[in-house]
């Protein structure tokens, strides 16, 4: 596969783990990853706790926008990963096509109610799953690895991370 590829985090809202996993991807890919995100029902607004988390870590954020699938017409895209939740019974976005997808299922911290501390707590978890899964894919030899293994080596990833 060319490198870098291009990923695109999907999820209903695109206001929270789809952001964190854009940005994450051009933090930690070294040129081997570009990071994209889109929803099926943006919210239209960049959740301001999902900011936060990333200038916590001292992760750049690239003009951050909650914006559509229909947006990203004409991107090129490598892989597909879905963020959406839906053993919470979240509804998953379908990225049409052959491309390369993935389901990384997470908790959604958008929806966590508390105090500020919790709130914070609950997007450092997302953070830290959608960071731990991006340095393993990182790892891979991305240029040698055919679409299909793409596929299943990062579905291992996420399994092994105690995904579901």
């Amino acid at each position: 596969m060319n490198t870098p590829l291009n990923v695109l985090f999907l999820c209903t809202g695109n206001s929270c783990r789809s952001i964190i996993g854009e940005a994450l991807a051009d933090h930690l890919g070294n040129g081997k990853l570009r990071g994209l995100s889109a929803g099926s029902q943006p919210t239209g607004k960049v959740n301001d706790n999902a900011l936060a988390v990333l200038e916590r870590h001292g992760v750049t954020v690239n003009d951050p926008s909650s914006k559509s699938m229909d947006d990203l017409e004409g991107e090129q895209i490598d892989l597909v990963i879905t963020v959406c939740d839906a053993a919470a019974g979240e509804s998953c976005p379908v990225w049409l096509g052959d491309t390369p997808k993935v389901h990384w299922g997470l908790h959604d911290p958008a929806h966590v109610t508390g105090t500020e501390e919790e709130i914070r707590a609950a997007f450092e978890t997302i953070y830290n799953e959608l960071h731990d899964r991006l340095e393993k894919l990182v790892e891979l030899d991305l240029e040698e690895i055919n679409p299909l293994g793409l596929i299943a080596s990062a579905q291992k990833i996420h399994r092994e991370l105690g995904g579901h």
